[in-house]
């Protein structure tokens, strides 16, 4: 490999992590419901380490729906619910929330390794991001 082994590595992850945040997009239901394509990359590779001389890379994608123009809280949660409906139904294991007991985010992993998390923002919209398992510097699965 030439360059950093963990962010090739990394990066090699990132038509999985697309395919997995499209399975998510799939979920919502909503008329008006953009197709993924129509959302801007927000692709990139993540440190996984706070560890600066450590090179633990990962790659990780997001992308946010608006669910309504205006605040509909009940909507929002309806709609985050049936992603994570999903991701239960598809194996994915939920993870604790560092966050208060009352913070809608809820966090997921799968047996390969990516995790999801489901973020409700309270003001109409709905964020999912996906990451990919972490790669270290001989471009290794670690963690």
């Amino acid at each position: 490999m030439t360059g950093r082994a963990d962010e090739a590595a990394a990066r090699e992850q990132q038509p999985r992590v697309r395919e997995i945040l499209q399975d998510l997009w799939d979920q919502f239901d909503l008329e008006d419901k953009p197709p993924l394509e129509d959302k801007p990359g927000e692709g990139d590779l993540v440190a996984c380490s706070l560890d600066t001389t450590a090179q633990i890379t990962s790659w990780a994608e997001g992308a946010q729906l608006r669910v309504s123009e205006e605040e509909n809280p009940e909507l929002e949660a309806e709609q985050a619910e049936l992603v994570r409906a999903w991701l239960d139904d598809n194996g994915w294991e939920r993870i604790d929330n560092p966050a208060p007991e009352t913070s809608p985010v809820t966090y997921h992993r799968n047996d390969d390794g990516f995790k999801v998390t489901v973020a409700p923002q309270l003001d109409a919209r709905v964020d999912l991001d996906v990451e990919s398992p972490c790669f270290d510097d001989q471009g290794r699965q670690v963690g």
